[in-house]
């Protein structure tokens, strides 16, 4: 099995600091990073359209049979339970994108 890249691990770290309250200096601390390289990757993924996250509200479908699943190579996975929510799908796989 290939090793993820750093393109691949940095989106995931920079919504990992964001979500876990911390500070960056506390978050790196604790996850064994330098505070340069967290702005460094910051900066990067900023300056190529990469969005360390970005969230659509849906309606919860639960009781209803998915009638699309879709599972993103990050490991998001997305139901949509009627046709209305498969109209939404563009926008959905682009904030996740």
């Amino acid at each position: 099995m290939q090793e993820p890249t750093k393109h691949e691990l940095w989106p995931a770290r920079l919504q990992a600091q964001a979500e876990s309250g911390q500070t960056i200096r506390a978050w790196c601390a604790v996850n064994g990073v330098t505070e340069a390289t967290f702005h460094y990757w910051r900066k990067r993924l900023a300056s190529t359209g990469a969005r360390a996250a970005q969230f659509i509200a849906l309606p919860d479908p639960t009781g209803c049979a998915a009638m699309l699943e879709v599972e993103t190579p990050n490991g998001y996975l997305v139901r949509l339970g009627s046709p209305a929510h498969v109209e939404w799908l563009g926008a959905v796989l682009a904030a996740l994108r």
